[in-house]
């Protein structure tokens, strides 16, 4: 898309944009639906798992033929982020010269996610929107159309965001981020020539784990593990330096942590936390 430059002054010589669509556009141009996708997400709504995409659409239950969001119907279009690693232009793509852009990819906010989107817009020559929708991060891009490009946007559906971030979930987000910083295997953000299995999975695990606490109430957690332990698992044995067994919800903290750290880039991660913080 081109030369773009972030609220923060940083030039780019040509952004790149992933994205997917589903459905038909009509001749009036006039039946679109963006959906914006959370932080770890990604352009893959729904469909099955393929090329690029190991897991299935990740709102499989909402968008598709014959579903609340028909694409019999509506013309469906979802983009990877400013900052992503599904193809976007984010901390892992290849400047110029070839090489990754690792510690030297710039601050970004959500305005500026917000403001490459609208150049998609452009491009698939869609003039405004029937209906923007997305949860958390996405949440926070449907606010940002509403208030800096009302007339592109015909109606909204803003899902589990803020219209400002407060010092209580910057708190969280800055205790993740120190996560990641403190792994070794993150080396100051330019870890893309280290050996399969020797990146920052460790400090990313721990900031997912602290992360998904936050999506959470202990209402639910409570009814849902408990004080219960793992099967086969026994908290009281203590061997080589580390409890021995693990409770359920500590295992069910580690299964995200594992998930999330094998599929998803740390500065990004780093990149559209910090941008979530700018939020206001």
């Amino acid at each position: 898309l081109g030369t773009f430059t972030t609220e923060s002054g940083f030039e780019f010589s040509n952004i790149r944009v992933a994205y997917e669509t589903w459905g038909t556009l009509n001749a009036q141009r006039s039946n679109a639906i963006y959906v914006c996708h959370a932080l770890t997400g990604d352009s893959h709504v729904t469909g099955p798992a393929g090329a690029g995409h190991k897991t299935a659409g990740w709102w499989d239950s909402l968008v598709g033929p014959g579903r609340a969001i028909d694409t019999d119907r509506w013309f469906v279009v979802c983009a990877n982020v400013l900052g992503g690693c599904q193809g976007t232009t984010g901390p892992s793509s290849l400047d110029s010269s070839g090489h990754h852009w690792g510690s030297r990819f710039p601050t970004i906010t959500v305005g500026d996610m917000v403001d490459v989107e609208v150049r998609l817009t452009d491009a698939l020559g869609i003039e405004s929107w029937a209906l923007m929708l997305g949860p958390s991060l996405g949440g926070m891009r449907v606010l940002e159309w509403l208030v800096a490009h009302p007339t592109r946007v015909r109606a909204g559906l803003v899902l589990g965001t803020t219209a400002a971030v407060d010092a209580d979930q910057i708190g969280t987000h800055e205790t993740q981020l120190a996560a990641i910083y403190a792994d070794p295997r993150f080396r100051g953000g330019d870890y893309y020539d280290a050996s399969d299995g020797e990146g920052p999975h460790a400090g990313m695990g721990v900031a997912r784990r602290i992360a998904h606490l936050t999506y959470r109430s202990a209402p639910e957690l409570n009814e849902r593990f408990g004080r219960a332990t793992q099967p086969g698992e026994d908290p009281y044995l203590w061997a080589n330096g580390k409890r021995g067994g693990r409770f359920e919800i500590g295992s069910y903290l580690d299964h995200h942590a594992e998930k999330l750290a094998r599929r998803f880039a740390a500065n990004t991660y780093i990149a559209l936390t910090d941008a979530m913080s700018l939020f206001d």
